[in-house]
């Protein structure tokens, strides 16, 4: 196929994938849009406007807090600042529609780095249709520029040959881990596999991602904070605690949280964390052991949000998933692609993780890597599919990749002649699973 016919399909898929976004965000109200977490973040973004400190008080002048991550509120100030009071919102809202565009274009740029170009026009379709991604791009939270973000410095680091794209990869992936101070571990992820190319490049890589989260460490020492992130770790870490997510009554399924009597103490302190949740363990290890160690893993790369509708985080008043046909059809196809897709990724990411020093697709390595670590790094707290939004067009050309990966065996193994007795059998050490042809454009 020439290059041209593949722009055009590429082109085909953004622009669907620009059109479901812009489409959705266009007619969807969310109800009461500011509210809880949303509700903090834009709170955040009117003191750092108006009063130039970090917080999350509506007293004047507001104390200084780290309570949550600073990288989403500082994009929320950004757009305060340049649309006013009055049209901030709206600009988020179009600054988001087009970043998940965007992310659309990099996972295609991104995928072809370690995949063929139908592979990867594959698991670009996928991110161009997922529901999760494309409701993302309406509400005021973390997830649709966190998952840019992320996206882009996947990006930039699997094709940096030089020492400027090294450190703008860096920079990026810095700035991810202030979005979601839990991807702390993703400098590491990139970098560990990034040692085959150069001790050298993964020290610099590595120096370079973790210096804005060096600087917000600092900044929280040497100042007093009402409110710290840990105070909301331990929270979390509670809150995600209940097998199934019920305490006693199904009907607050996803938050046991409300009717537990040892609430809010047993997410104040990581001494009553410790006394509370130890002591339910011992009372009942066998279940907490299935609890952390196969149900939320499962949960975590599921369908359907524990604390939400379907793919929809906040209450959505006409939904385009419910009114306009196309967009039904691929909400339809997706629900019924999730379960097959999410195996290959669970396969392909295990693969990927294993590569040997080898293989040349190291960049394949850090994609299994971050699928890894993300789910793992998500285990304590509640296991929304929400908080898996970042990682999931990764998710995606891992799927693409084992896929592409089992079809070439296959092939392989159909056009294999019959074997002659002078002929020695190849190794299995010679060749990896996830070890595809030639990925030039």
């Amino acid at each position: 196929m020439r290059t041209t016919e593949r722009g055009v399909l590429v082109g085909v898929v953004v622009t669907v994938a620009a059109v479901l976004r812009a489409g959705f965000v266009s007619v969807a109200r969310v109800h009461v849009p500011l509210r809880a977490d949303a509700g903090e973040y834009a709170q955040y973004a009117k003191n750092l406007c108006m009063h130039g400190t970090y917080s999350v008080s509506a007293a004047v002048p507001p104390v200084p807090d780290s309570f949550r991550s600073p990288g989403y509120p500082l994009f929320l100030a950004l757009c305060r600042w340049l649309g006013g009071d009055g049209n901030w919102q709206l600009l988020a809202t179009a600054l988001q529609v087009l970043l998940g565009t965007l992310t659309v274009l990099l996972v295609y740029r991104l995928a072809r780095t370690v995949l063929e170009f139908w592979p990867a026009l594959v698991a670009t379709a996928l991110c161009a249709l997922s529901p999760h991604l494309v409701v993302g791009c309406e509400y005021l939270l973390t997830e649709c520029v966190t998952t840019f973000v992320v996206v882009a410095a996947l990006w930039l680091v699997s094709g940096a040959s030089s020492r400027a794209r090294l450190v703008a990869a860096a920079a990026v992936c810095g700035f991810a881990v202030l979005c979601n101070e839990v991807l702390v571990f993703l400098p590491l992820a990139i970098a560990w596999p990034m040692l085959r190319t150069g001790r050298g490049r993964a020290l610099l890589f590595t120096l370079a991602a973790f210096a804005p989260f060096a600087i917000w460490c600092v900044r929280n020492r040497v100042q007093p904070l009402e409110r710290t992130g840990s105070e909301r770790a331990i929270a979390s870490i509670s809150h995600g605690s209940y097998p199934g997510m019920v305490f006693r009554d199904p009907r607050c399924f996803g938050y046991p949280y409300l009717e537990d009597p040892e609430q809010p103490a047993f997410g104040a302190s990581w001494e009553s964390l410790r006394e509370v949740l130890g002591r339910r363990v011992a009372a009942d290890p066998w279940r907490y052991f299935v609890w952390y160690g196969c149900e939320k893993p499962v949960w975590l790369w599921g369908w359907r949000l524990v604390q939400g509708d379907d793919v929809l985080v906040y209450q959505v008043l006409d939904s385009p998933y419910e009114q306009q046909a196309m967009m039904r059809a691929t909400h339809t196809v997706m629900r019924w692609l999730h379960v097959p897709v999410m195996v290959l990724a669970a396969l392909g990411a295990l693969g990927a993780a294993l590569l040997h020093r080898r293989h040349r697709s190291w960049q394949l390595q850090v994609l299994g890597l971050v699928a890894i670590l993300g789910t793992l790094a998500y285990l304590p707290v509640i296991p929304d599919p929400r908080y898996m939004h970042a990682f999931r067009p990764a998710l995606f050309v891992l799927a693409a990749a084992a896929g592409a990966a089992f079809v070439a065996r296959w092939r392989a193994r159909a056009d294999r002649p019959p074997p002659s007795p002078t002929t020695a059998p190849r190794s299995a050490r010679d060749c990896h699973p996830l070890e595809l042809a030639d990925t030039s454009v």
